[in-house]
């Protein structure tokens, strides 16, 4: 009986495990990026995989995020950019707030444009395996993870990648 009892807690410890590592390599750079769907601040259901065929730029952020707050207006800079070359890249930003009144002054303050979600139940940062913010993740149009990371690296190497 006891040696059943190692067995199955060794049994739970290894799923645990596997679950985790799977979670995690959902979210690596060449795999598949997980489908999502959440809503956006206008009321309308955004899915990733309505965008299939389209290079995306998720970028998870928090309002009460000094960083993520810094980083805006770069990623404001680069989204003007791209519209203005007409690079055809879709700008998903994805909140990790509680504070819907304050995720709202933000996205006002910063000058947001683009789609904006909000993930207060974190489950799309699970999903991505994102451990904190701000963090970007490029998608290209077959659906595959491309660029995971802080803005600062990833902003030039996205630039770069689009000529800009």
């Amino acid at each position: 009986m006891k040696k059943n009892f190692v067995y199955a807690i060794i049994f739970i410890l290894a799923s645990v495990f596997c679950a985790k590592q799977s979670m995690a390599q959902s979210g690596n750079v060449g795999a598949v990026a997980p489908d999502f769907t959440l809503k956006a601040l206008d009321g309308r259901e955004i899915t990733l995989s309505q965008f299939k065929g389209k290079y995306v730029l998720l970028d998870f952020w928090g309002s009460w995020c000094k960083p993520c707050r810094k980083s805006n207006p770069l990623l404001v800079e680069m989204y003007n950019q791209f519209k203005a070359k007409k690079v055809d890249v879709e700008f998903i930003s994805i909140s990790v707030n509680d504070n819907d009144k304050m995720w709202k002054k933000a996205i006002e303050d910063d000058k947001l444009t683009w789609t904006q979600l909000n993930d207060s139940g974190r489950s799309i940062q699970k999903k991505y395996a994102v451990g904190g913010v701000p963090n970007y993740i490029l998608i290209s149009p077959e659906g595959k993870i491309l660029y995971r990371g802080h803005p600062e690296i990833l902003i030039p190497k996205i630039k770069e990648m689009f000529g800009i």
